[in-house]
């Protein structure tokens, strides 16, 4: 019977220290940040550490403190010389920008969020569906729940392709990464969060109508002038003037860059002291292009995925669910092979901007290594760097309890 009993006390004693480990696993409290000095000297230093194990192209990277860029991070393997002023193709980052641009004319009166997008529209209008198209409005575009089921993202034409034009592309887009990634009304507007490119494309359109002149020149007058954005340029046109920087693939070679129709979207090229003065300029404590009560409506969440805060009015929303940390801002990737990121925390006016060539992930990675880092929000990347060091403790566990067992039991013998 005592030998029975022994048993289940050290199987009770497995099984508590194995929900102990698996609790910590998924609540994040025995996870581990890849900089355990919690300053940003000590995480720029463990992001140099990775760039040297893995990475193959080139990076820039800013980490904000208080409102301000406290550290700045350089790579490349080639020896091209990065610096603050080069200008780096960001994906989809573009749509936080071109988000702004629209809510500048949400500002001014000149667009109504809740108003159906066809009102505005005189060039290109969204084809018949079962749903009623005057539920598309720009609120819900700007959300990616206007429903739009294209889950489209821009791959660009190189410089033997034609350019589609705006209203070609969100008839059909030719550079779409499947065939017919088409803008359409595919499910109930309002209804739920889907990724749509062609929702942006189709608010560059919106622009146009509305301002009378191109999407370029209404950024560069309504953002990227007044911050003094110098290297920043929607436009591959510009590209020698705003320093880009060599766009390498995943093998460590290196290609053109892509022209876009679908700039809105995809097409942003930027440095990172031009990216930090926009990220800067999103402060609710000092923000210069919009209202703080705009930046505040921007953060607020208006679609979600299974339940939880996903989107906002352009920005992603990367802490919904945080007590303090009201983190927003996008990620960019595609292309073969582009990856950026800026994150800003609202609430503390820290942020960390990072712009890549060469690696599909490396950016969204890091910040998502400083999410955790910043405010203890773990998700996938956090999680599987993580196992290796969880699965020993695991077993040093389990080790230390079957000998502390064994002595146990080793004395009790002793003793009878």
């Amino acid at each position: 019977m005592k030998n029975l009993k022994t048993i289940g006390l050290i199987s009770l004693a497995l099984i508590l220290w194995t929900a102990f480990i698996a609790l910590g696993f998924v609540d994040g409290y025995l996870l581990k940040s890849i900089d355990s000095s919690g300053t940003t000297k000590g995480f720029a230093e463990a992001v140099s550490d990775q760039i040297g194990n893995e990475y193959i192209g080139n990076l820039a990277m800013a980490l904000i403190k208080d409102g301000k860029v406290a550290e700045m991070l350089f790579h490349s393997d080639s020896g091209e010389d990065i610096n603050g002023q080069s200008a780096f193709p960001v994906a989809s980052v573009s749509k936080w920008v071109t988000a702004v641009g629209v809510m500048k004319l949400v500002e001014e009166q000149k667009l109504d969020l809740d108003a159906p997008v066809e009102n505005y529209l005189t060039r290109w209008h969204l084809p018949a569906s079962e749903f009623v198209n005057d539920q598309v409005t720009v609120r819900r575009l700007l959300s990616h729940s206007a429903g739009f089921d294209d889950d489209l993202g821009y791959g660009g034409f190189t410089a033997d392709e034609e350019v589609q034009s705006l209203e070609e592309s969100l008839t059909s887009a030719a550079d779409g990464y499947y065939d017919g990634a088409k803008a359409r009304v595919g499910y109930e507007p309002g209804s739920q969060f889907m990724y749509s490119g062609a929702s942006y494309t189709l608010l560059q359109l919106l622009i146009e109508e509305v301002t009378g002149v191109s999407f370029s020149d209404y950024i560069s007058q309504a953002i990227f002038n007044p911050l003094g954005m110098k290297n920043t340029s929607f436009n591959l046109k510009d590209s020698s003037s705003i320093n880009l920087v060599n766009v390498y693939k995943t093998n460590g070679s290196t290609r053109p860059m892509n022209r876009f129709t679908a700039k809105a979207a995809a097409s942003l090229m930027t440095s990172l002291d031009d990216l930090s003065k926009f990220m800067l300029s999103n402060s609710l404590e000092n923000s210069s292009l919009l209202k703080p009560s705009t930046i505040q409506l921007m953060a607020k969440a208006e679609s979600y995925r299974n339940g939880i805060p996903y989107y906002g009015l352009g920005p992603d929303l990367y802490s919904p669910q945080h007590e303090t940390a009201n983190i927003i801002g996008h990620d960019g990737s595609g292309n073969d092979a582009i990856n950026a990121t800026a994150r800003f925390d609202l609430a503390s006016q820290d942020g960390i901007i990072i712009l890549s060539t060469g690696h599909y992930s490396f950016a969204s990675d890091t910040a998502d290594e400083w999410l955790f880092w910043k405010a203890g929000i773990a998700d996938r990347v956090v999680m599987q760097r993580n196992i290796p060091y969880l699965v020993t403790l695991l077993v040093v566990g389990y080790v230390l309890i079957v000998i502390i067992s064994w002595l146990i039991l080793k004395r009790r013998r002793a003793n009878t």
